[in-house]
């Protein structure tokens, strides 16, 4: 780590007449910041995907030094930048932390946020090193962790990885979802004939997630599945026809996002919360309209979800609202929309 972040250090000692001048502001106003600003900057730095910005956050990241807080909230910066060069320190920054797992029993919960945020960015950044960490984190006895690398290997394209997601995939259980998640991504037909019988399974969340992994898949019929179950599957809990609703939005069906528009604007809702997170996470451009109503809810955990799924997406309108946010009485959803704003590249 050591000679990576050497190299950056040289590098930064004379930002290049090429990075944007909003770049060398955010660098200069990153390595003066602490606290709650230092991790806003970190993301809108990485938001830039400038490579002077990563430089200046590779500088930063010191596991073995630096707070889990503020370490994580780079990781996630590196993982946004989406810059393979980051990929030898963050596998580096792994092997760290799972060499302190056995002198502490295990991790602590912020080195395991931490593990977690690295396990991501390496997802996202790509890179030999990064393909190998996230092959490591597999059979990862936690399958919180697991669960990022699954993901990642999906993003990647990883294709010598589908034997094993399929085996997730149809073991269940925490490590399941993700497996699914990441077929869809890889796209590998072939993966299909293994997961149709998981359409019958017992248990209803695999049977959306086997729907949702084989409509990105080109399976005919999926799709309608999953509106089903917003109604038929109901009895089941509320996990079921949310994570249909979830899964219809990344598919961009109209379905999904009015199913959960209308979690959000019910006063008896106890999943209006997690409905701005599905929207937010959905990726889905078309979301970003019913979470700026819920800017303006009378629940301020709406409020304060909605501003951070409206940072995830992004655009003018998104912009719009968390500005008006930042006035927001409630501190929580006040803080939320600054830094959503910052990741937005909105600093004043």
């Amino acid at each position: 780590m050591n000679r990576l972040r050497a190299a950056a250090a040289v590098l930064l000692l004379a930002v290049p007449a090429a990075a944007h001048p909003s770049v060398k502001v955010l660098i200069r106003r990153f390595s003066a910041a602490s606290g709650d600003d230092r991790l806003r900057l970190a993301a809108a730095l990485g938001r830039t995907r400038e490579k002077a910005a990563v430089d200046a956050l590779l500088l930063a990241f010191d596991v073995r030094h630096g707070s889990p807080r503020e370490m994580s909230a780079i990781a996630d910066a590196l993982g946004a930048a989406g810059d393979a060069r980051a990929a030898e320190e963050l596998s580096a920054a792994d092997e760290y932390l799972r060499s302190l797992a056995a002198p502490l029993g295990g991790l602590t919960a912020p080195l395991q946020v931490l593990r977690r945020s690295i396990l991501d960015a390496a997802g996202l950044c790509g890179g030999e090193a990064s393909v190998q960490l996230l092959k490591n984190a597999l059979n990862d006895p936690d399958p919180r962790m697991a669960a990022p690398a699954e993901r990642g290997l999906g993003r990647l394209q990883v294709k010598d990885a589908v034997p094993t997601l399929e085996r997730f995939a149809a073991g269940g259980g925490e490590r399941a979802q993700a497996a699914f998640e990441a077929l869809a991504d890889l796209g590998d037909k072939s993966a299909a004939d293994a997961l149709v019988p998981l359409l019958g399974a017992a248990d209803a969340l695999t049977r959306i997630e086997a729907a949702y992994a084989l409509a990105r898949l080109g399976r005919e019929g999926m799709a309608e599945r999953l509106e089903g179950a917003l109604t038929s599957d109901a009895k089941a809990g509320g996990a079921v026809p949310l994570l249909a609703a979830y899964y219809l939005c990344r598919l961009d069906r109209a379905a999904g996002l009015a199913y959960l528009d209308g979690l959000m604007r019910r006063d008896d809702s106890g999943d209006a919360v997690l409905a701005a997170e599905a929207l937010g996470k959905s990726g889905n451009p078309r979301a970003v309209l019913p979470l700026c109503d819920a800017a303006s809810s009378s629940d301020s955990d709406l409020r304060a979800a909605a501003a951070r799924a409206l940072g995830r997406l992004g655009g003018e309108r998104a912009i719009s609202t968390l500005k008006t946010m930042r006035s927001d009485q409630n501190p929580a959803a006040r803080s939320a929309a600054l830094s959503s704003l910052a990741e937005l590249g909105v600093l004043d």
